[in-house]
């Protein structure tokens, strides 16, 4: 089973917090995306964050959903697919966490961009896996309750996958990233959970390189009873890739999004 490690407390003077703030999923119409999500978690949708903006986005305790048309980004000549982040990490300061990545090797892709409250930028790492990092003055504050949903599966990030090539050279540099321990023997595994302090789990996967796999998984979602959110997914129409996977540590199955985006179900046998 993967140790998701939480609880662990980054080193002192790290500028980023040892969490996954936010996952992004990449959309082309974002009223349809919403739809899709809040249909597979049971919400209701919020008419309110469809009003014209370039993202929705779902507050979940522990790790957010930001679904990203890119729309704005789209209108800058310079912008390309490439650009776009997979991870939200929390900064505690923007300068020092922009210095920060570049020291331990990261490519900064921009300078910082600040919008009043809010700062941020983003970042390769050694392998070219983009990320963003986000300083937002109310960071901190309360998590919000976790929201009441009609869908087995749970509106909850379990878990945020991150394919790398180089295994071992990939966990250490997210450990010393963060500021948290590396474990030599547990990244010789196809996944490596790096530690973090709360929400998703921050998963290194290795599967899709030595696999062959064209495709890449997203995050999972959590649920706590496997068979009754297959047949929910199954009975509601959603695209599933692929037949269920069982193993002793974990139950599993895919869908793909409108814009096939591959999304885990999962639950964990503890």
């Amino acid at each position: 089973m993967v140790n998701h490690g939480h609880g662990v407390q980054a080193a002192a003077g790290i500028p980023l917090a040892n969490r996954v703030a936010s996952v992004f999923v990449h959309v082309t119409d974002l009223r349809t995306s919403a739809e899709w999500y809040s249909r597979l978690l049971g919400l209701p949708l919020m008419e309110e964050r469809l009003n014209g903006g370039p993202v929705y986005w779902f507050d979940f305790q522990g790790t957010h959903l930001i679904l990203d048309s890119n729309r704005v980004n789209r209108q800058n000549p310079g912008w390309d697919e490439g650009m776009m982040p997979r991870i939200m990490f929390a900064a505690k300061e923007i300068d020092a966490a922009f210095r920060h990545v570049r020291e331990k090797g990261g490519e900064t892709i921009d300078e910082p961009e600040r919008h009043g409250t809010m700062a941020f930028f983003n970042f390769r790492d050694p392998e070219g896996n983009v990320h963003m990092a986000c300083w937002a003055e109310h960071a901190g504050e309360a998590l919000p309750p976790e929201p009441s949903n009609v869908s087995p599966i749970l509106p909850r990030v379990g878990g945020v996958f991150v394919d790398v090539k180089n295994m071992p050279e990939a966990a250490r540099w997210y450990s010393d990233l963060l500021g948290v321990p590396f474990d030599g023997s547990a990244a010789e595994e196809r996944i490596y959970s790096v530690p973090t302090d709360s929400g998703a789990a921050l998963l290194l996967d290795h599967n899709r390189y030595l696999n062959r796999e064209s495709f890449t998984e997203v995050f999972y979602f959590e649920t706590d009873d496997f068979d009754a959110a297959f047949a929910f997914a199954r009975d509601q129409g959603f695209q599933i890739a692929g037949e269920p996977c069982r193993f002793p540590d974990l139950s599993e199955f895919a869908l793909l999004d409108p814009d096939g985006n591959r999304i885990v179900v999962a639950h964990m046998h503890i």
